[in-house]
């Protein structure tokens, strides 16, 4: 899947917006775009919070291609340009700054 936000993007309410889409074949099977329920306090954050829901929806469409006879082996691939986000999931240790997203770090990385 591909992933992306616009950090406070809303001038009512500086709430990002996620988006994300999910492709089998050619075709898109899944998407969305939807404003954040938490005003997050940096891009990198608005961005976890999108790499967040689209990781749970991937494992949702991997049991739904299951029950209809298309397993999937291989991890999910979730893709994000955010190169803040890819050094915290890869980062096994966390500081001040990040305690707040610790749990779905922890999460993400047992998916």
């Amino acid at each position: 899947g591909y992933t992306d936000s616009d950090y406070a993007g809303s001038v009512d309410d500086r709430k990002s917006t996620s988006g994300y889409v999910f492709h089998l074949g050619s075709g898109p099977i899944s998407w969305i775009s939807k404003k954040q329920t938490v005003v997050a306090l940096s891009s990198t954050e608005a961005e976890y919070h999108t790499a967040r829901g689209a990781l749970c929806k991937a494992i949702w469409l991997r049991h739904i291609l299951a029950d209809i006879g298309i397993p999937e082996e291989k991890p999910p691939i979730i893709h994000c340009d955010n190169q803040g986000v890819l050094k915290l999931v890869k980062n096994p240790f966390f500081h001040e700054r990040t305690k707040h997203i610790e749990v779905e770090c922890h999460y993400i990385r047992e998916q």
